[in-house]
């Protein structure tokens, strides 16, 4: 899970583009940006820092869902959770923000939703973006942050009259198979290493960090461990040049633990499992997560391949757990 003034980092991008390069409708259907003043974008910044100062006042991710939205929001909620219950204090980060680049689709009804690379170089990490907006009066709401290694370069966007050219989920012209597809597959591969769609995904790094994690879980004595994986629709894709796509994919992992009678099992003291399931597993247990992935799908015949990902521990369920 990141580190919490990485995601507040996030947020003051987002605020600040919300004031910066805000679509609008012009002619009826035209979605174009406009550019902010300063002293607006002086006000979005002070209203960034009154959020997050009351979520660290209170201990309290409430004021979150004032500027996320989804699962970002639920694996940021995850992680106050995981702050409540480890009675961690959290910092307001004021790092500089440095968006490299923002990309604006156009759009004939709601929802709106822009594309944009935050660098964090103390980090080495680009956060690669998407902000949602449901309606004329809705706020501007973070809904997909996955995160890349500052080294790795994204495919470029295909432009369209100055705009950058969206892929419906289910299109898959020009493609092995269309995002949505693509996002399925890439979960039954995560699931079984031996599935049939294996020969059309990639393994990258994520796929192989994953299953090492499955494996030494596994591997625990006494206990039965499973592991399944689910894709959610796909709300959020962009044409490459290469007459690919780059896609926003979210998927729901569940690990669950079958512990054998007179036996527990307990995570380090610390972590964000020993959080949320602090007196370990007697019994039975499930922990769930989010991961949203950065999916690259190549032009021609490539294969899919996770370019980035953002996850994290929201919720935990044990039929049994052992006594304090």
């Amino acid at each position: 899970m990141r580190h919490h003034a990485r995601r507040w980092l996030a947020l003051v991008c987002f605020l600040a583009l919300a004031a910066c390069a805000v679509p609008h409708h012009r002619d009826g259907a035209r979605i174009e940006k406009t550019a902010a003043r300063e002293a607006e974008v002086t006000k979005v910044f002070d209203r960034y820092r009154e959020v997050r100062n009351t979520a660290i006042e209170l201990l309290d991710a409430k004021p979150l869902s004032t500027v996320e939205t989804g699962p970002v929001l639920a694996i940021d909620t995850g992680s106050f959770e995981v702050s409540q219950r480890l009675a961690t204090k959290q910092a307001a980060d004021t790092s500089a923000v440095e968006v490299t680049q923002v990309l604006t689709p156009r759009f004939s009804a709601y929802p709106l939703w822009f594309f944009a690379v935050v660098r964090e170089r103390d980090a080495g990490v680009n956060r690669v973006q998407i902000f949602e907006r449901g309606s004329s009066v809705d706020p501007w709401l973070l809904s997909a942050s996955p995160e890349t290694l500052a080294r790795t370069k994204l495919p470029d966007i295909r432009q369209r009259s100055g705009a950058p050219v969206t892929v419906k989920p289910q299109d898959g012209a020009g493609m092995s198979m269309s995002a949505q597809d693509a996002a399925a597959a890439y979960a039954k591969v995560l699931a079984d290493p031996q599935a049939p769609e294996a020969r059309r995904i990639a393994s990258d790094s994520f796929i192989k960090q994953m299953r090492s994690t499955a494996a030494t879980n596994g591997s625990l004595r006494g206990v039965k461990f499973s592991q399944t994986w689910a894709a959610d629709d796909v709300r959020y894709a962009l044409r490459t040049t290469d007459g690919g796509a780059l896609a926003f994919v979210t998927l729901l992992r569940s690990d669950t633990y079958d512990v054998e009678d007179g036996l527990t099992i307990t995570w380090p003291e610390g972590t964000p499992q020993q959080a949320f399931l602090a007196s370990g597993i007697a019994g039975s247990g499930k922990l769930n997560y989010y991961h949203q992935v950065l999916l690259y799908l190549p032009g021609g015949g490539g294969k899919p391949r996770a370019l980035g990902q953002y996850g994290g521990v929201v919720s935990a369920d044990a039929s049994t757990t052992a006594s304090p």
